[in-house]
């Protein structure tokens, strides 16, 4: 039995963190262990990790300053010691039999470096709303990169840690759409593999408003963008198709509200040079300085 690496990066999720914990204890396959980098969390998640702590199965480590969602996820593989790894956000939680599914698929298909599965959307309770129908399988010369959907790959998703050292690694930089650039990193190395079952319960506010949600989407995807943009430099495919295209298809109907607030995200971006590029695509262009 591989070792299971369950990886969860938590900000003030302390409300939470428990029900995420307990999940993984409840797996049908025991042979895991969880790492936690907590990325200077204000909340009460501090006083669990010394109780945690006393639990050799679960390591915790603690980021000095508030770094991001990139820096603190490449920081919990980097600590990883499983054979398989895969993240489980600390809000969230595993459906009991999700490392033992995945681990046999990893078995049975020694090429995947990246498999995953459908996930159920629940409440702050964790009862069952629906399940996500956006994920799928890649359609035969299809890739992650090419597909222009939205969440094809999402949750459970699981990887193989020696796939994983073959690339680049996460990027530290991102703090939003992190997830995706290490999807697009694993698939250049390895095959994908869907299981349609869902393995995942995904949280969400029910109490959100519309503009909130188109808000937090939009700067998801100007996010999103850089992380295409660099895909496409590795793989030599024009970035105007793979990622400004499809920034602009994803973004219609956006109130300018929305628009202006994902712009303003990513706008002084250092990572890569094409920040005011995003900004124009994302904003209205009267109000882009």
């Amino acid at each position: 039995m591989p070792l299971f690496s369950v990886l969860i990066a938590n900000h003030n999720h302390g409300d939470y963190l428990m029900d995420a914990l307990e999940s993984v204890k409840a797996q049908t396959y025991t042979c895991w262990e969880i790492v936690i980098v907590d990325d200077d969390s204000t909340d009460n998640s501090l006083e669990l990790y010394n109780e945690l702590e006393k639990d050799p199965r679960i390591r915790v480590f603690r980021n000095n300053e508030n770094r991001g969602c990139g820096y603190t996820k490449r920081r919990c593989l980097e600590m990883a010691q499983g054979e398989l790894c895969g993240f489980l956000d600390a809000d969230d939680c595993l459906v009991e039999n999700a490392l033992e599914v995945m681990a046999e698929a990893h078995r049975s298909h020694p090429d995947c470096s990246l498999i995953y599965s459908q996930m159920y959307f629940v409440d702050p309770q964790l009862k069952i709303i629906a399940v996500s129908e956006h994920q799928r399988a890649l359609l035969p010369g299809e890739t992650f990169l090419t597909c222009h959907g939205i969440g094809v790959i999402s949750h459970f998703v699981t990887f193989k840690k020696a796939c994983y050292n073959k690339t680049e690694g996460m990027d530290e930089s991102l703090r939003i759409a992190e997830d995706v650039d290490l999807y697009f990193k694993l698939e250049e190395v390895g095959e994908t593999l869907f299981l349609p079952m869902p393995l995942y319960y995904y949280r969400i506010d029910t109490g959100c408003n519309v503009s909130l949600v188109d808000c937090n989407r939009a700067k998801t995807l100007g996010w999103e963008v850089l992380a295409r943009a660099a895909a496409c430099k590795r793989r030599g495919l024009p970035i105007e198709e793979h990622a400004f295209n499809i920034l602009q298809k994803a973004t219609e109907g956006m109130k300018d509200e929305a628009r202006q607030q994902g712009a303003e995200s990513i706008q002084n971006t250092k990572a890569y040079r094409i920040g005011k590029k995003i900004t124009h695509l994302l904003a209205p262009f009267k109000r882009i300085k």
